[in-house]
């Protein structure tokens, strides 16, 4: 019997749901479709009730292809994983959270996951003009080299991109600056500070 469990027996059966539950720490259990299964109370004030939905929902897009892959690894290898992730939180701020998950086993089957999220580094950055705007860091790489005047080609061959690929990304940014010509995107993403010109 592990420790915690005869530790627990010798306290007369001590109730780990409930402790867990009023603990002042974000925590989470996930199904094996990373489906939101339960959250504590400090969960549920933080990012709101989530139970029923997709891990996802609570995340930046950048975030989700992130942990997807985390999440892949843990389910398979069973080990425990680390990861910062992008909260998307009830009002609509991001803010950047350290999650730590453990595998939950039935014999050696993993079934899903439990984990721990605090803010990372202790702080909230709100307003983000990329989060604002809804731009990747990607896409926020491409701007920054429309505004140094490069062309399709040659953030093509820096970013060791398609050309196709580029242009999705500026056609993208045009529509989240609601710009309709590079210029117009270069003087609006200055403007709000996405971009350093000169």
């Amino acid at each position: 019997m592990p420790d915690l469990e005869r530790e627990l027996e010798e306290l007369g059966g001590a109730d780990i749901t409930g402790a867990l539950d009023e603990v002042g720490v974000h925590s989470f259990v996930l199904d094996r479709d990373a489906i939101v299964r339960w959250q504590n109370k400090a969960a549920l004030e933080e990012i709101g009730d989530r139970i029923g939905q997709k891990w996802a929902a609570v995340m930046t897009e950048r975030s989700v292809r992130e942990v997807e892959e985390v999440y892949r690894k843990l389910l398979c290898s069973g080990e425990p994983a680390e990861v910062t992730i992008e909260a998307i939180l009830p009002d609509g701020t991001i803010e950047r959270r350290d999650v730590s998950a453990a595998p939950l086993r039935d014999g050696n089957t993993v079934i899903g996951v439990f984990g721990i999220g605090v803010p990372a580094h202790g702080h909230k950055h709100k307003d983000r003009p990329a989060e604002r705007f809804g731009l990747t860091d990607r896409q926020l790489e491409v701007l920054q080299l429309l505004g140094e005047g490069k062309s399709t080609a040659q953030i093509s061959a820096e970013l060791f991109l398609s050309n196709t690929t580029v242009r999705n990304h500026i056609a993208r940014i045009l529509a989240a600056l609601g710009v309709h010509t590079r210029v117009q995107a270069i003087v609006v993403a200055s403007r709000a500070g996405l971009i350093q010109l000169g």
